[in-house]
């Protein structure tokens, strides 16, 4: 379920009422710190193929999951 919408650029909550569950749902995603080093550990497919760690710096600025990972890292360090 989406909570929030957009109003002239600016994420608000759609419905007060939702507000309860829209703050669970940001605990929770808060919470997933450990994700980002989980799925690049065990789940990247490039670090065995990859000869340097500047190309593997390369592979992961262009990874998909890099802003999701950006957010939840910069969630954690404002802490």
């Amino acid at each position: 379920m989406r909570y929030t919408e957009y109003h002239d650029g600016v994420a608000v909550i759609k419905d007060k009422s939702l507000l309860p569950g829209a703050m669970e749902k940001l605990a929770k995603i808060e919470d997933m710190t450990e994700i980002p080093q989980i799925c690049c550990d065990e789940y990247c497919k490039y670090p065995g193929r990859c000869r340097s760690q500047d190309e593997t710096d390369q592979i992961c600025d262009r990874c998909k999951l890099a802003e999701l990972f950006d957010l939840l890292l910069s969630s954690d360090e404002e802490n």
